[in-house]
């Protein structure tokens, strides 16, 4: 995922007119020892890479968020309204925890996110 990453061109040619996109990650398991959220702003420079790895360290799931923040983009901008737009809702993560290889269960770990987006005035 790095060499993705790396790869990856920056947002400002990506989504030229994209001004700062921001998410908000929040996790779920159902255990008492709940990942912390997260809060990625990306701005002109940063790389338009929108995979996030499953926080749980045994896990070899990610959530791909990148068809999600193009929708909403594409929305922003053929909108032609300036300002914030955003949009929200929940993935399942579809990768394997290490000690359940055997069973081949699936990782419990549930994201809900919210993506905003801020076009230039």
């Amino acid at each position: 995922m790095q060499t993705d990453r790396a790869r990856s061109p920056a947002l400002r040619e990506t989504f030229p007119k994209i001004e700062m996109i921001r998410i908000d990650l929040n996790f779920k398991d159902g255990s008492p020892h709940t990942p912390s959220p997260q809060q990625h702003t990306l701005y002109p420079a940063a790389r338009a890479f929108f995979r996030f790895s499953c926080p749980c360290v045994d896990c070899d799931g990610d959530f791909d968020l990148t068809p999600l923040v193009t929708t909403l983009v594409n929305d922003s901008t053929r909108a032609k309204r300036n300002g914030e737009r955003g949009s929200a809702g929940a993935l399942r993560c579809e990768g394997v925890r290490f000690r359940d290889k055997e069973n081949s269960r699936p990782c419990p770990m549930e994201l809900k996110f919210q993506l905003s987006t801020t076009q230039p005035a």
